[in-house]
């Protein structure tokens, strides 16, 4: 992956320049959106910056362990700030703010897109859309690189969470030699691979197992060899678990054997269906999926969300023995 220098000075010429920033991290947050946005609200309070983190969703507990993650604001006034920034926002409905407050991306101050999702339509004023990056985190070093600023302990483990996150802890096709080259860096500058473990694998609630469970339990392929499962809001409700519960669920239902790519559809309390769409295969892209039902997101990784409720349907066939049959 390569930056053009021209983009990096010009992301750091505005940062210069601006005192209220806000950073915006996307819809329903993993480690890779929180990791970017935290790690440049380290940098930039160096820097003297007064820095706000925004989502509209909850920060998930898998991110707790980070710095400022439970500081994040779920509205602001835009009045309030000099200059926006998105991290990992693969389109305005992921950003969220863009749609709810269109005068984010119509004023005149400026708006920063850092991103590495192919779906990303170059919507800000300034944009660093890195698609064939394995996760927003490693553009965000690699801009520290070129600006060479100091990177922290705090600042390392935030980008090395969300490298390691996107790539499935090194498991998924996106693992390439860069990846390891970066991991390396940021273990040499004290990123704490043992926080990042203990939080991501070994510190998880009993709702997010019950929930899981309940996933493979509703797990089925289907005649076309689509691995899917559905989780409802009463599904929720009787586990007494949080939609972020359902994060990770879809890497298992990928494992299928025989699946051409995996499908997770949850409900949400708002009325919204959210898709998980994973594959393994080089021949499928379910970003195309994704897209037509106005989500987005990468060849093997994507997601949508959509207004509706999911309804059962179970189908009955009855097939005798032909020994019961008479003559």
């Amino acid at each position: 992956m390569k930056i053009e220098r021209k983009t990096a000075e010009q992301i750091l010429a505005a940062l210069n320049k601006a005192q209220n920033i806000l950073i915006i991290s996307h819809r329903n947050p993993d480690a890779d959106t929180i990791g970017s946005n935290l790690a440049l609200r380290l940098f930039l309070e160096q820097k003297g910056k007064t820095v706000t983190s925004a989502c509209v969703s909850e920060v998930a507990p898998i991110c707790s362990f980070l710095p400022h993650s439970t500081e994040f604001v779920t509205d602001f006034k835009v009045s309030s700030f000099d200059l926006f920034i998105s991290v990992d926002c693969g389109s305005t409905s992921q950003a969220n703010f863009p749609d709810s407050k269109p005068e984010l991306l119509k004023g005149k101050i400026p708006f920063i897109n850092i991103d590495h999702h192919p779906s990303n339509n170059n919507f800000g004023s300034i944009n660093l859309v890195a698609d064939m990056a394995a996760s927003t985190t490693i553009i965000v070093y690699n801009l520290f690189k070129i600006w060479k600023a100091e990177i922290t302990t705090d600042m390392a483990t935030c980008l090395l969470y969300g490298l390691y996150y996107d790539t499935g802890s090194f498991m998924h096709s996106n693992t390439d030699a860069e990846v390891y080259e970066t991991a390396a860096a940021l273990l040499e500058l004290g990123a704490s691979r043992n926080l990042i473990i203990e939080n991501l694998y070994k510190n998880q609630t009993e709702e997010k197992f019950k929930i899981l469970g309940m996933v493979l339990a509703g797990t089925q392929l289907s005649e076309s060899f689509v691995a899917i499962s559905a989780i409802r809001e009463e599904d929720l409700n009787s586990c007494n678990a949080k939609i972020q519960d359902v994060s990770g669920a879809i890497d298992y239902l990928s494992m299928v054997k025989g699946s051409k790519f995996a499908a997770l559809l949850t409900e949400d309390s708002e009325g919204n269906i959210r898709g998980s769409l994973r594959t393994r295969r080089n021949d499928l892209n379910v970003s195309e999926i994704a897209e037509s039902l106005g989500g987005g997101g990468h060849k093997k990784a994507s997601g949508f969300t959509i207004k509706g409720r999911l309804q059962r349907e179970i189908h009955w066939s009855v097939k005798p023995n032909s020994d019961t049959l008479g003559p």
